[in-house]
């Protein structure tokens, strides 16, 4: 059976593995939200086109209305002209229609105004249309590849989830509440393998003692940072030349 410091590399690494296969895991409901948000958005954008050139028909048509009704006036201040019975309100009636005939041309060209700016907004329907869609098939394709990469992970997940579970029944019964409590304070974060002769977590040096306490499997704990300490994976020997 494994001592203590191949043990914790073990479990150093699965647990380090099995924390990026959940953080990738959760970033993947986030970035569908934000490929939905895209598609609001763009969907947002075409509603508001559609709505403006809506409100550029109505404002047109009400100013219509006016103008049709401006002309009325003047048409009747006209005829009015024909009878009138003093100077003073023959000058008045003339007034009236120069008004009537400045407010009839702000009205055309308010009319004249809200047409072409309506104009305008539909010419960006096509485009504003195409966004839309490609809006939305990005999030279907990234929904479908989502959905295929979150089983990858979950599987993957599983497994070395079952791993560690394997690698942690070996750990000496004497050192589970000190393990636990360490995990359970720092996470995948709670073991650091030894450099040299320095932590390589907080980069503390460790005592001889230490060293060769790792070297005959015993259990060993950073001083500084409290991290279970040790050694890494030794290289293998390389082959002499010509054997």
């Amino acid at each position: 059976m494994p001592g203590p410091a191949v043990i914790f590399r073990d479990i150093h690494r699965l647990r380090r593995f099995a924390r990026d296969l959940q953080e990738q895991l959760d970033r993947i409901p986030r970035q569908l939200n934000a490929h939905q948000a895209k598609v609001t958005r763009q969907e947002e954008l075409h509603r508001e086109c559609l709505d403006a050139i809506k409100k550029l028909k109505v404002t047109a048509h009400e100013k219509e209305v006016s103008l049709k009704t401006t002309h009325g006036q003047i048409a009747r201040h006209q005829k009015q002209l024909e009878t009138a019975g003093s100077k003073k309100e023959y000058d008045a009636l003339q007034l009236e229609i120069k008004h009537d005939r400045e407010k009839c041309q702000a009205l055309e060209d308010e009319v004249l105004a809200a047409m072409a700016e309506g104009e305008d907004k539909a010419a960006q329907l096509p485009e504003l249309d195409k966004g839309v869609r490609q809006a939305r098939e990005e999030y279907a394709r990234y929904e479908q590849e989502a959905g295929r990469r979150r089983d990858e992970l979950k599987s993957q997940l599983d497994e070395t989830l079952g791993q560690l579970r394997e690698v942690e029944a070996h750990i000496p019964a004497e050192l589970l509440p000190q393990y636990n409590r360490i995990v359970a304070a720092m996470g995948a974060d709670a073991m650091s393998a030894v450099q040299g002769r320095t932590c390589s977590a907080c980069y503390t040096e460790i005592t001889a003692q230490n060293i060769n306490d790792l070297h005959q499997e015993r259990f060993v704990g950073c001083k500084s940072c409290g991290r279970i300490l040790y050694l890494p994976e030794a290289a293998p020997a390389r082959a002499h030349e010509g054997e």
